[in-house]
């Protein structure tokens, strides 16, 4: 089962940086990476079952959220090769954050696994996954 894992801290609070992500359907934070971020389907962004769809290309289900945890996982049912859903299946993605008491700051963590025989599903995640993590650490600078 294929694994992606990319992890930064981020110089805020944990509950500003989980106030700024905790909505499903707003990706604001994330402009390098994320052009429109539409919600999909009834729901809150805040609500499980609740879906978006990003860049005209992906389309994600919420299938957990705690703002206790301050966590987040989410499902994609479309998107381009390689991960489309005839090569990815229960595709499961995951944004954590977690404080970092003695600095007040943030450790932020996004993970996915799933199944696939698509070597290149694990490169083209890795990659988007910097690439947010990098965009959410730059709205606290």
């Amino acid at each position: 089962m294929p694994r992606v894992y990319q992890s930064l801290v981020i110089d805020a609070p944990v509950e500003e940086v989980w106030e700024r992500i905790r909505n499903f359907h707003d990706f604001s934070w994330a402009p390098s990476v994320v052009e429109s971020c539409v919600a999909e389907g009834k729901g809150e962004g805040t609500s499980v079952g609740s879906g978006r769809r990003i860049n005209d290309v992906f389309v994600d289900t919420m299938i957990t959220h705690s703002d206790a945890d301050r966590r987040y996982q989410y499902r994609i049912d479309e998107g381009p090769s390689p991960v489309a859903p005839k090569e990815t299946r229960n595709y499961v993605g995951d944004i954590h954050l977690l404080p970092i008491t003695d600095q007040n700051r943030t450790f932020a963590e996004y993970s996915a696994h799933w199944e696939s025989d698509n070597a290149d599903a694990e490169k083209f995640i890795d990659g988007v996954y910097a690439a947010l993590l990098k965009d959410l650490a730059a709205q606290f600078k």
